[in-house]
């Protein structure tokens, strides 16, 4: 199977697309000329049977009946003639009689007699004549009693007959057949030539529209064959790739989101090292304080006693906690955490998390404001297990970096169908810089990542999550009491 390039695609639809349009015009041109040509004799002959219509009332007052055009059989050949010649030629005026305005004009025409024959054969007659023959042959003369005077009636009674009167008598009826299709010599060749010539252009244009469509065809080509460039740079890994955007079009905005893809592919590959690096010093740490406990009680420098046995359990639980802290943010990150939702006082939740955690807040000499709580029930559609573990890690995210002694207020609001639950504590606060990352994964604000001074920076993250799966969203912000204020905006029950 062939396969074409957009470049090619664009230039034969744009090339289609042309040759129909030239072709297509063409055919209606010469269609409608050809009407409008037939209209347009027609509309002659109209005029010169006006023009006839004066001239025969004339003769009939002259003579007060058509006898006149039987006892002459050239006055109605001369009727015709300078009719035809007064609509012919309109700009002389009409002389009347049968005679011209003035002398530019030609005289009349002679009618035809047997001496002006050469070796035999009549003279060749002219257009002129020719058209007031087939003119005069479609032409038909009634009287007032619809008797045939002049003409042929062998095509029936013309469409519209014009009334001839004379003194506000009806004297006769005239009428004409209108032309059907073009009969005339001069006439068939001239429509002839007109339609070679439409051909003829036709033809001349097609090498025309076929530079323009591959030059517009290689216009449109070259941003895709950029993006396509950029995106075989993305796959192979040079995500600090910057296209240059030009023009406002769809493709100038494919070219935008192309460039916004690979600046986040590039955010993504750096955090992902970070990542790893940040894990890789979190999991060292616990690991070389049991390594050295280990090595002590090995070389007998320590001795296994309960405060040795008390040290080695601190650390494997804070392994402990750090691999469960892992394993439910990459279960959170994938969508495979599962939540079982039902509908839940979070009031309660929050006051039952409170409660366990308040022997840990006493120790910690930390004095905990619960007042702008709400009394009454509040329920939203959620999963208890999770939104427990959300209220735990944000008290443990206090308890961590609050000083002693500290403060931590604790209010809940509801608004429009949203609950807000804030946690306030009291110093030490962070950066304006720091705020919008504190939800990043292992971020803490202290650039040393001492471990005396928190965990591993995945609590608020976690929260996030559980924040996002319940569709709500989490906040950080400077607290009134010197220190952080997380705000959780969750919607209530219907």
């Amino acid at each position: 199977m062939i396969s074409l390039s957009i470049r090619t695609k664009l230039f034969i639809a744009i090339f289609l697309a042309c040759l129909l349009t030239i072709g297509g015009v063409a055919g209606v041109v010469q269609f409608k000329f050809k009407r409008s040509f037939l209209d347009y004799l027609n509309e002659q002959e109209n005029r010169s049977l006006t023009q006839l219509e004066t001239r025969l009332i004339s003769t009939y007052e002259t003579s007060g009946d058509w006898s006149a055009l039987d006892k002459n059989r050239y006055l109605w050949d001369s009727l015709l003639r300078t009719a035809m010649r007064s609509s012919f030629f309109p700009a002389n005026g009409d002389a009347g009689d049968g005679e011209m305005a003035d002398e530019s004009r030609p005289p009349p025409l002679p009618p035809f007699r047997e001496e002006h024959k050469i070796g035999g054969l009549p003279p060749p007659r002219s257009h002129f004549m020719q058209r007031m023959d087939r003119f005069a042959s479609r032409i038909v003369l009634l009287d007032a009693g619809h008797k045939l005077v002049r003409g042929s009636s062998r095509l029936g009674t013309p469409d519209n007959l014009h009334e001839l009167k004379s003194q506000g008598k009806i004297v006769g009826y005239l009428g004409i057949y209108r032309r059907q299709r073009l009969t005339e010599k001069v006439d068939v060749e001239f429509a002839d030539r007109l339609q070679r010539m439409l051909w003829v252009i036709g033809l001349l244009a097609l090498p025309v529209t076929g530079v323009l469509a591959f030059l517009f065809a290689r216009h449109l080509g070259q941003p895709i064959q950029t993006l396509r460039n950029g995106a075989r740079q993305l796959t192979d890994g040079n995500y600090a790739l910057r296209m240059k955007v030009s023009g406002r079009d769809e493709l100038a905005d494919l070219t935008r989101d192309v460039n916004r893809l690979a600046e986040r592919l590039q955010q993504n590959e750096a955090s992902r090292k970070q990542w790893i690096a940040d894990i890789a010093h979190e999991l060292r740490t616990p690991l070389s304080i049991l390594r050295g406990e280990i090595e002590a009680l090995q070389d007998g420098v320590n001795q296994p006693d309960t405060s040795t046995f008390a040290s080695l359990h601190q650390e494997v639980s804070h392994l402990e906690r750090l691999v469960g802290d892992l394993y439910d943010l990459s279960m959170s990150d994938s969508g495979a955490l599962s939540y079982h939702k039902e509908a839940t006082d979070i009031i309660a939740l929050l006051r039952e998390t409170l409660a366990l955690h308040s022997s840990q807040l006493h120790e910690q000499e930390l004095q905990v404001d619960t007042i702008c709580i709400a009394l009454t029930p509040i329920h939203i559609q959620g999963d208890p297990q999770r939104l427990q573990q959300l209220f735990k890690n944000l008290l443990e995210n206090s308890l961590r970096y609050t000083d002693k002694p500290g403060q931590l207020r604790v209010s809940s609001n509801v608004e429009n169908g949203w609950i807000d639950i804030v946690f306030e504590d009291s110093a030490p606060g962070v950066p304006d810089e720091a705020l919008p990352r504190l939800f990043d994964r292992l971020y803490r604000v202290e650039g040393s990542r001492n471990r005396a001074t928190g965990g591993a920076g995945l609590g608020l993250s976690i929260c996030r999550n559980i924040v996002a799966a319940h569709d709500g969203e989490i906040s950080a912000a400077h607290s009134a009491l010197g220190g952080v204020e997380i705000r959780v905006r969750l919607p209530l029950q219907p």
